[in-house]
C-alpha cells in the first residue's frame, strides 16, 4: 500500500489517529500475545493494505508463529505428521531452530513443545526459563538445586518443596525469614538457635519463641 491517504483511512476506521499511531501499536505488539493486535482489527489482510508484509513485520520482532496467528499465509514449521513419531534428534533439531527463530514459551507449547522437549533438545536451564515457561512447568522437570541457580528463591519454591528440604538446598536464615518464615519455622526445619539469632528477627520474636535472653544478647556475634 503506497497511498498515504488510503492508509489514513484504514486507521481512522479502526479509532486510530493515523498510520504513525498505528505503527506505534505494531511495533508494541512485537513484545505481546497475537491477540493484541487482533483485538484492535489489526489482522494480516489490514495490517497488508497500510503495508506490512511479513518480511517486514519479522524485522519489527514478530515470530513465524505470531504471524501465522494474525493471517499471514506462511508454511507451517511442523510437518503433517505427527510430532511423536519423529526421531528423537529430530524434535531436538526442531526445538533449537524455533528456540533460534525467537519462539516464546506461549508460542513453543502451541507447537506441542514443553519443557522437557527442551531440556532434551540441549536447552540451558536458565535459557529454557527466560523463555517464559513458568515455575509451575519447570517443577516437574528440574531439581530443586537447579531451580535455585536459576534464580528462583525460597518463597517462590516454598510453594512446591517443605521447609526442611528448602533448608537443604542451602537457602539461609536470613533468605528464609524474608521469604516470610517465622522464627519457630526456621527452628522446626533444623536452623540452630545461633543462625535464626543473626537472621534479622527482633529480639521480641526471637524470646516469644522461645529463645532465652541469654542466647539472645548473643546476636551482636558473629556466627557462620
Amino acid at each position: 500500500m503506497s497511498d498515504p491517504k488510503r492508509r489514513t483511512e484504514i486507521c481512522k476506521s479502526l479509532g486510530l489517529r493515523d498510520p504513525f499511531c498505528a505503527h506505534a501499536i505494531i511495533q508494541s505488539g512485537a513484545k505481546k500475545e497475537p491477540q493484541y493486535l487482533l483485538q484492535k482489527g489489526l489482522d494480516a489482510s489490514v495490517l497488508k493494505d497500510l503495508g506490512y508484509e511479513a518480511a517486514g513485520m519479522k524485522k519489527l520482532g514478530y515470530s513465524e508463529s505470531a504471524l501465522r496467528q494474525l493471517g499471514y499465509d506462511l508454511p507451517c514449521v511442523q510437518d503433517e505428521e505427527d510430532t511423536s513419531a519423529e526421531p528423537d534428534g529430530s524434535i531436538a533439531a526442531r526445538v533449537q531452530a524455533l528456540v533460534a527463530k525467537g519462539y516464546r514459551a506461549s508460542e513453543l507449547k502451541q507447537e506441542g513443545i514443553a519443557v522437557r522437549q527442551c531440556r532434551e533438545a540441549g536447552i540451558p536451564p536458565r535459557e529454557i526459563h527466560r523463555l517464559g515457561y513458568p515455575l509451575e512447568d519447570l517443577v516437574g522437570e528440574f531439581r530443586g538445586a537447579e531451580l535455585r541457580t536459576i534464580g528462583f528463591g525460597p518463597r517462590e519454591l516454598s510453594r512446591f518443596f517443605p521447609g526442611p528440604e528448602l533448608r537443604r538446598l542451602g537457602f539461609s536464615a536470613p533468605e528464609m525469614r524474608l521469604a516470610g518464615y517465622s522464627v519457630r519455622d526456621l527452628l522446626n526445619f533444623g536452623y540452630n538457635e545461633n543462625h535464626v539469632i543473626t537472621a534479622g528477627y527482633s529480639i521480641n520474636e526471637l524470646v516469644r519463641e522461645g529463645l532465652s535472653k541469654r542466647v539472645t544478647d548473643k546476636r551482636s556475634l558473629h556466627y557462620p
